[in-house]
């Protein structure tokens, strides 16, 4: 509850008028919030410094992935490790109200750059995390972890 408000209050401070948020679900693949992500323009991913919420971040940046749209999410080592600013999505600094409020509104005014980052996290998501790739690099791992042995 305490993001949502954190991230209402910024909705007002920045002035945007059109806006869901979409709550959580039971389940992480829920239809009804995954068509909500698919038709997003922009889709944001707060974060937080609390080590139990990591998971979580990381599973709804997957999913924001997936639906193949903008992504602005704050820097940290996890969304740091797959988004790269520019290319697949747009990064603000953790914990800078300001520049999270600055990179959306940057998607907001421009739709070729929002299209672009949208196509270009979805091909990340299929050639580098897809179960297929995962499957493969999980493999060489385990073999060579059976040569230590």
């Amino acid at each position: 509850w305490g993001q949502n408000k954190f991230i209402k209050s910024l909705i007002k401070k920045v002035g945007v008028r059109n806006y869901v948020l979409v709550q959580p679900t039971p389940f992480f693949n829920d239809p009804l919030r995954l068509s909500m992500l698919r038709a997003s323009d922009v889709l944001v991913l707060t974060a937080s410094s609390s080590p139990g919420v990591y998971l979580a971040e990381r599973s709804t940046l997957f999913n924001y992935m997936a639906a193949g749209n903008a992504i602005v999410a704050e820097a940290t080592p996890g969304s740091l490790g797959v988004l790269r600013h520019g290319e697949n999505a747009l990064l603000s600094r953790f914990n800078d109200v300001v520049d999270l409020a600055t990179q959306i509104e940057r998607l907001i005014k421009d739709e070729s750059l929002r299209y672009e980052l949208g196509v270009n996290v979805r091909k990340d998501l299929e050639t580098k995390y897809s179960w297929d790739v995962l499957k493969i690099k999980t493999r060489i791992i385990f073999e060579k972890l059976n040569t230590y042995t």
